[in-house]
């Protein structure tokens, strides 16, 4: 006997070679899906370094131009300062350099760990973002402003910063390897 409320027991009249059901299929759609997942992740290391360096690059590029706009509204020289591993943004402030006002900025960058930074060569020091948003360094031949260019460094590739005072942009170096 049953109680009230509840349906008698159905017998199952399915049969044994009906196949798979739709939930079954999706289960298995879902399984292979984690698994393609896991695997493109796992693989896809190759690709990451030259990822880096880019973003990396394009990071630089917009907080230099960052650091411009602040040192133009405000009237105040920035500095940009680098290792080979890190880089932060100094403000001129009551006539000593101090940590940028701006967070972003102050906070040290630690490069990607597929990373290097150097400027012109050296792997440390510090370059002047002028108020009159001018490039810091001139040719001395020429007397003409001369752009910083800023190399991040990968184990395969290269890419460039370069910035006028103003504006940065980055773009890959060429590979040398090659014709």
């Amino acid at each position: 006997m049953t109680g009230i409320g509840t349906a008698p027991p159905r017998p199952a009249n399915r049969r044994k070679d009906a196949g798979m059901t739709l939930v079954e299929i999706l289960v298995v759609l879902a399984i292979i899906g984690v698994m393609a997942s896991v695997l493109g992740l796992s693989v896809s290391g190759g690709a990451r370094s030259a990822d880096v360096l880019e973003r990396e690059a394009t990071l630089l590029s917009a907080r230099l131009e960052r650091a411009a706009d602040s040192a133009a509204l405000n009237g105040t020289p920035a500095g940009f300062t680098w290792d080979d591993k890190s880089y932060s943004f100094v403000s001129l402030q009551d006539g000593a350099w101090a940590a940028h006002p701006d967070g972003i900025l102050a906070a040290p960058h630690l490069l990607d760990r597929a990373a290097a930074i150097s400027v012109l060569g050296q792997a440390r020091g510090r370059y002047l973002i002028r108020s009159d948003m001018l490039p810091s360094v001139t040719d001395p031949a020429t007397n003409s402003p001369v752009p910083l260019q800023i190399a991040i460094v990968g184990s395969k590739d290269t890419w460039e910063v370069l910035f006028n005072g103003v504006s940065a942009r980055s773009h890959k170096k060429p590979d040398r390897s090659q014709p």
